[in-house]
């Protein structure tokens, strides 16, 4: 995200002009880069600043440059090289779309005739749903105790017999606010007549099994024809929201988010969710540091097929990796991530999926940075951080979707 960028001293130009300048134009060329690859977050009720008006995007356009090509933006994201994915193209530009912006930039940022302006991109969605869970009421965050505020509420399915969840998209209210959303299966159980909810941790609770997970810029998440993730009879699902104190005045507005889900009676192969990474370890401070764990896909449980990976890290995070060995030593790329940005989660969905049949190993690896030097760094001076749920602690895991 761009929150911190600090406008160039560029004088602005009328948006409805039609300079002539020589070399790429706005209209026609870099709106259609920046619809692609940046109005994910920089949309007018976003956190991060609008690209909506042309003279804010020639006024940040210096800016927007360096920051692309520093690798800081877009924010980091799984390689498609590694592995292509449903909309990698929205998450990486590529070296001809980063020379355009360049040629735009030293070319004076012209922004050509209105006439000639691309077509806004088709919105993807899933709607209409066969079920909208959305929070029973609205919520006011509150940040007293930090920059961080998470509220969950208890969301009663109603289904009498077992289902299978086929998509999932988050219908979020206020992006202003809201950090991320994240839907969990808490099985069985009664679901909570409280209203407003309850406060609860970052990474859900025992017994919670994680489904899908939306931050901004996100995708919904459709999995392949005639797979689905079953839900067992009165299944309760937990909405978990993520408020962020991004703003002044943030904690006086409101939220009321929820989940679109595509639900199927039956389906060829069911689908769950793999918590694979490492448990346990601690970055001693002013240490760069690498934790890496392997998880072997035994012959028992037959073969299988890896159908994306929702990476997961704190603060501290800098790169992600996740690759497989087959039993005869032969490795292949599964995600790979050179960089890491916690505000920007990315789930991948493989556009072919990873067949396992047994033997194979899975490992990941996950790199950080407890230096004074990590601009992401919460603690002065640098202290020793441990695994656990709270932002300021860390994790590894690649939440791994697996056919069975």
């Amino acid at each position: 995200m761009l929150l911190l960028l600090i406008a160039c001293q560029t004088e602005n130009k009328d948006p409805d002009s039609t300079d002539t300048t020589s070399g790429p134009a706005y209209y026609g060329q870099i709106d259609a880069l920046v619809a692609d690859n940046c109005a994910r977050c920089h949309t007018a009720d976003g956190q991060a600043r609008s690209f909506d008006d042309p003279a804010d995007v020639q006024a940040m356009a210096a800016n927007m440059l360096a920051r692309v090509e520093s690798g800081e933006m877009p924010p980091p994201a799984p390689d498609p090289a590694c592995r292509d994915y449903t909309g990698s193209e929205r998450f990486v530009m590529d070296e001809a779309e980063t020379e355009l912006l360049r040629a735009w930039v030293e070319a004076g940022t012209p922004l050509g005739d209105p006439a000639d302006a691309s077509s806004p991109p088709q919105g993807t969605t899933l709607a209409p749903f066969d079920v909208e869970l959305i929070a029973p009421t609205a919520w006011q965050p509150s940040f007293r105790d930090g920059e961080n505020d998470y509220r969950c509420f208890r969301l009663d399915l109603q289904n009498a017999d077992t289902v299978y969840l086929t998509g999932m998209e988050a219908i979020v209210d206020n992006l202003s606010i809201v950090h991320h959303v994240v839907i969990y299966d808490a099985g069985s159980t009664d679901p909570s007549d409280e209203l407003t909810g309850f406060s609860c941790s970052g990474f859900g609770e025992n017994g919670w099994g994680y489904l899908a997970g939306w931050a901004p810029g996100s995708q919904a998440l459709s999995l392949p024809e005639g797979m689905g993730m079953p839900l067992a009879p009165q299944t309760t699902l937990v909405l978990q929201m993520h408020y962020y104190n991004s703003f002044d005045g943030a904690e006086n507005e409101l939220d009321q988010s929820g989940y679109g889900l595509k639900l199927a009676d039956s389906v060829e192969r069911e689908v769950g969710v793999l918590s694979l990474g490492a448990y346990s370890f601690s970055i001693p401070a002013g240490e760069t540091m690498e934790v890496s764990e392997t998880e072997l896909w035994s012959e028992r449980r037959g073969e299988g097929q890896i159908l994306g990976v929702w990476p997961h890290m704190h603060l501290f995070g800098q790169s992600f990796d996740m690759s497989v060995t087959d039993p005869d030593g032969g490795e292949t790329c599964l995600l790979s991530m050179d960089g890491w940005d916690f505000h920007n989660q990315v789930s991948s969905l493989y556009l072919e999926p990873f067949a396992l049949s047994g033997g194979e190993s899975i490992q990941t690896t996950c790199r950080y940075d407890n230096t004074a030097e990590n601009p992401r760094q919460p603690n002065d001076p640098p202290q020793t951080i441990q695994w656990g749920e709270g932002t300021g602690d860390e994790m590894c895991f690649g939440f791994t979707y697996v056919a069975f």
